[in-house]
């Protein structure tokens, strides 16, 4: 058994005693399962890591079992399997400390729906006042693809926009992590990496 702890966009694999941080994410993987637990503060960005990574782990591995804990919630056959004890605390993620990566072109896709139902994807500046309720938007910043969905958005925007990410997904020597928020719902940490590309960025 291998006990991971998800640190921004990377595992750490942590030794027992096991002493797990309320704030954070962690992988306890055996042969055929892999547990993703949540901790009770995590944030959106390490959810996703974890998430990712562990799909990842299962393509080498195709019979391997996925499940996700909560804190507090664990199943029997997990408090079984490891001994943890839950401490205050959280390691920086992703969203946290955004470092923008200069040799990167960033760019934020609009995708609306037209009076004929046609589907139509522009590139807009990368700022809050883009983001629209009646559409759909995906931030590509290469690493990382943020699909956000205004609440007054088109089911056809929605899929779209979940298209595209996956389209740059596939495209990417790399594989990102994708993102997906509902307006309103956004991870803590979103619209200042917004904010900063905006002020970094001279096209924007």
């Amino acid at each position: 058994m291998n006990v991971y702890q998800v640190v921004r966009k990377r595992l750490k694999q942590v030794k027992e005693p096991y002493k797990f941080l309320n704030g954070d994410v962690y992988l306890v993987v055996t042969p055929l399962h892999i547990w993703i637990w949540l901790g009770s503060k995590s944030f959106c960005d390490d959810k996703a890591v974890g998430a990712w990574t562990a799909k990842v782990i299962e393509e080498e591995n195709k019979d391997i079992e996925i499940d996700t804990v909560m804190e507090g919630d664990e199943p029997q056959e997990f408090k079984d399997l490891i001994t943890i004890e839950v401490v205050e605390g959280d390691t920086p993620g992703f969203l946290k400390h955004f470092e923008k990566k200069v040799d990167i072109d960033y760019k934020l896709l609009k995708i609306q729906q037209d009076s004929d139902g046609l589907i139509k994807t522009s590139e807009v500046s990368i700022k809050k006042k883009s983001f629209k309720s009646g559409d759909s938007f995906v931030l590509d910043a290469w690493d990382e693809l943020y699909v956000w969905i205004g609440k007054k958005s088109q089911v056809k925007e929605k899929y779209e926009a979940g298209r595209i990410s996956r389209a740059l997904d596939v495209e990417r020597k790399r594989t990102p992590v994708i993102y997906t928020m509902d307006e309103g719902q956004e991870p803590k940490g979103f619209w200042d990496i917004v904010e900063r590309i905006q002020k970094e960025d001279p096209k924007q």
